[in-house]
């Protein structure tokens, strides 16, 4: 269980910078046009450029990093609430490895719903929303 809250305390705050940063960025008064039309409609392809002032070249590489960290942190944390609520509070007793190609294919069915429907618009929104 402690484990669990670390987790999800660390995507938390992973997604807290994220978001903090692009507010900061977009907020600003000296940004170009370019980078002001870029926040008008910002989405992941173009979130890069929130750190270029800081980072330089290394700001889309850096992104793609905070990206992944937060995404496998969330997906090993779901992991583990399902698999505890599959453990404890359901009661089931199956195999471990049922039990984990269940709660897996659990976990990612709707968002393999989502990115067929929606394409890689949707996939995106979808990854936007489950951060904030």
């Amino acid at each position: 269980m402690i484990e669990s809250g670390f987790a999800l305390m660390v995507a938390f705050l992973i997604n807290i910078s994220v978001i903090s940063v692009s507010g900061a960025v977009c907020n600003s008064s000296n940004l170009n046009q370019e980078d002001r039309d870029s926040c008008e409609d910002l989405d992941l392809n173009k979130a890069s450029f929130l750190l270029r002032n800081v980072l330089g070249s290394w700001s889309s590489k850096l992104f793609a990093v905070a990206l992944l960290a937060s995404g496998q942190s969330s997906t090993i944390t779901g992991t583990y609430a399902g698999q505890y609520v599959m453990q404890g509070f359901l009661d089931l007793r199956l195999t471990p490895w049922i039990r984990n190609m269940l709660t897996r294919c659990l976990a990612i069915v709707p968002s393999l719903i989502v990115a067929i429907i929606g394409g890689s618009a949707g996939a995106g929104k979808l990854i936007i929303i489950a951060s904030v």
